[in-house]
């Protein structure tokens, strides 16, 4: 069984423009992972309904007070990207992310990780980013920098 390794940055923004750029540049085949989606999210009765990434995107790009996550899968095999993901804030943001396959041997060794967070960080021109494993990111901008924070003064 594979684990992921999760690496997300955080942006001042919900652009769906920079969202597709982010997906053509780091996962340019794709595949949506989902096969409709709601506001609010997970709901049993949900207020609205969209059938693709696109229409719920353009909808959360001016509509601030929605949190939504969206995935998609690579489709590139050869890839070390493995999927491709952003999290719409509750307080009108955006994380992306990306997952790769995590070497959880004990022994350590993060370059896939590092490598990718250095990319992401470049891509956005941000400092602020981080690494988790199997764990999907905070929801608020917040507690996003209260984890970056945490992690540049261990």
């Amino acid at each position: 069984m594979s684990y992921y390794a999760d690496i997300y940055v955080f942006k001042e923004t919900r652009s769906k423009n920079l969202v597709n750029d982010f997906l053509n540049h780091f996962i340019p085949l794709r595949e949506e992972s989902a096969d409709e989606y709601q506001i609010p999210q997970y709901s049993d009765n949900p207020t609205r309904e969209f059938k693709n990434a696109n229409e719920i995107m353009t909808f959360l790009e001016s509509n601030n007070e929605y949190s939504q996550s969206i995935y998609w899968k690579n489709t590139d095999e050869n890839s070390r990207n493995k999927h491709g993901m952003v999290f719409y804030t509750n307080d009108g943001f955006l994380i992306f992310g990306i997952s790769r396959n995590a070497d959880m041997s004990g022994n350590l060794l993060t370059d896939n990780e590092d490598d990718c967070l250095k990319q992401m960080k470049e891509f956005f021109k941000t400092e602020f980013g981080y690494i988790d494993y199997e764990n999907p990111p905070v929801n608020s901008k917040t507690e996003f920098m209260k984890i970056v924070k945490n992690l540049k003064s261990e």
